[in-house]
């Protein structure tokens, strides 16, 4: 296959950059990186308000379909198959769990051949499974391959136990950020250590309950060290509340949404990043790597998913039961007060974040598999 040559993507997910979430940074990274590889690639997605909108983002053209409001937290939206013919696709790729993405699969041509991402299986609907699974698995087999971010999610998928021949491990990876000016993060570093006056406890996500902050901001209750808390959501009122309950004497702050600069700072200045994730809506823990690639080592709950393959136990950092504050409490200060074992485990993540998931080799092994199938689907 010749650059000239290479047929136009289309991946389909909920949404696009500049909305925060790890699957969506992922999309966009390696539809970006395909683009620069030479491939055409366009993404349809949902948009929040009642309106679409059409723009071209460092060379992908992205179409967000309005959006109406949803049900069972999935996008009603309209026009989304309409757009879909417009953008006349010669490979489908839908990133799940979408159910909607299911669907764009069978309004495609049957010439035209469809990839999946599997991120995870419905956990948070699974009451609903004896109503979609039919549709589900009918998305499976039309698709030629499908891409599992982990070996453990593909393990413990009750969707995928039909389809593992066709099923291959390809684990995300963070893009280099080449608009990070690196002086300024190392400056912004330093203040904010400075500014802390001890040891920094990060967390980074969205603040919603399947992440499990509550169960950190409690195993902070007797721990010499600030708690600082990077994102925005639902919960927010909630655990400020919780935290001034826990530390009525202060150490917890709540950043809000942060720049990419100030994120990359704050891993920087961190003691240690933890994810205290509580439920398989967890995936992968996308922060995780970002905290890796800059040293930070990281504390993690024993998931049934990607995460268990992220952080390595004794190497990258910890792992502790889920829901456990007193366990979440006890890593914490062996961090702290164990002799080397920061300095240790920071070497390990930097180390496994290069080694076991390196960019350009998740985009060249994405390519492989495009090619895999394009070969099965020749033009007609």
């Amino acid at each position: 296959m010749t650059e000239a040559s290479h047929p136009h993507i289309v991946m389909v997910n909920k949404a696009y950059p500049p909305w925060i979430g790890g699957i969506e940074r992922h999309v966009r990274d390696m539809s970006e990186a395909l683009v620069e590889r030479g491939w055409r690639v366009s993404a349809l997605v949902c948009n929040p308000g009642w309106y679409e909108t059409r723009e071209v983002v460092n060379g992908v053209r992205v179409l967000r379909a309005p959006q109406w409001g949803r049900i069972l937290s999935q996008p009603i939206v309209t026009r989304f198959f309409h757009r879909l013919h417009e953008l006349q696709p010669e490979l489908l790729h839908v990133h799940v769990p979408f159910p909607l993405g299911w669907w764009t699969a069978w309004a495609v041509p049957e010439t035209v051949p469809v990839v999946c991402t599997w991120h995870s299986d419905i956990v948070r609907q699974w009451w609903l499974r004896p109503l979609f699974m039919r549709f589900e698995q009918r998305f499976l087999r039309r698709c030629a391959a499908v891409i599992v971010t982990s070996e453990t999610v593909l393990r413990h998928s009750r969707a995928l136990r039909r389809h593992r021949e066709k099923c291959r491990v390809i684990p995300l990876a963070v893009s280099p950020d080449p608009l990070l000016n690196e002086t300024r993060v190392q400056a912004l570093a330093e203040q904010i250590r400075s500014a802390a006056g001890q040891p920094i406890i990060l967390f980074v996500g969205r603040l919603v309950g399947y992440k499990g902050l509550r169960f950190l901001i409690e195993a902070m209750q007797s721990i010499p060290a600030a708690l600082w808390i990077a994102g925005e959501g639902p919960l927010r009122e909630k655990l400020q509340r919780q935290a001034e309950r826990i530390r009525p004497e202060g150490g917890v702050r709540f950043w809000g949404t942060v720049s990419e600069e100030e994120k990359a700072a704050l891993y920087q200045a961190a003691t240690v990043l933890v994810l205290p994730s509580i439920s398989r809506n967890e995936a992968f823990g996308y922060v995780l790597l970002e905290a890796m690639e800059r040293g930070c080592p990281v504390i993690t709950t024993d998931l049934p998913t990607g995460v268990r393959h992220v952080n390595k136990e004794g190497v990258s950092g910890l792992v502790v039961p889920p829901r456990d504050p007193r366990a979440l409490s006890e890593a914490i200060c062996r961090i702290l007060r164990e002799e080397g074992l920061r300095e240790k485990l920071s070497a390990g993540a930097r180390r496994r974040a290069w080694e076991c998931f390196n960019f350009d080799e998740t985009v060249r092994d994405l390519e492989e598999v495009y090619r895999g199938v394009l070969k099965e689907y020749p033009p007609v």
